[in-house]
């Protein structure tokens, strides 16, 4: 991890050991705020394939979140990878578990806006597992149900 990681990842484990669970509804409305500031143009109206590769290279750019991928859909369900992330190796000194720390939720509001932006659907982003072994983050992308009248 180089310098710039680690402040990231202080701030994450301040921010959860401060908040606890309301350090992920912060996180999130700042990841989804953050897709404008990162990426302030973005193409509309492309497909879920489209939007992967797009922020497959997006997110490289970023640095500490490792590989993103969009593997497919099942039912209008996202499946997304996320290797090599390394805000994984934090998840002692945040005191929450991968999914839960408030770098996850932000990256959670991240993908969601940004695929919202991408695509004109709107997800909720959550983690389904972490395989360690393969240093891999499995989560899905559902889509938001609209309120019933």
């Amino acid at each position: 991890m180089d310098s710039r990681d680690v402040v990231i990842g202080e701030i994450q484990a301040a921010v959860s050991r401060l908040l606890g669970d309301s350090a992920a509804a912060l996180m999130r409305q700042a990841g989804i705020s953050a897709s404008h500031q990162i990426w302030p143009e973005l193409p509309s109206g492309k497909t879920l394939e489209e939007a992967g590769t797009i922020m497959a290279e997006a997110v490289k750019d970023l640095g500490a979140w490792g590989e993103f991928s969009i593997t497919g859909a099942d039912d209008g369900v996202a499946k997304i990878q996320f290797k090599d992330c390394r805000f994984a190796d934090l998840t002692k000194a945040s005191g929450k578990a991968c999914g839960e720390q408030a770098i996850c939720n932000f990256g959670f509001g991240l993908v969601e806006e940004t695929l919202k932006r991408l695509t004109g659907i709107a997800t909720k982003v959550e983690l389904v597992r972490r395989d360690d072994a393969e240093r891999t983050c499995f989560e899905t992308a559902a889509p938001r149900r609209k309120p019933s009248a």
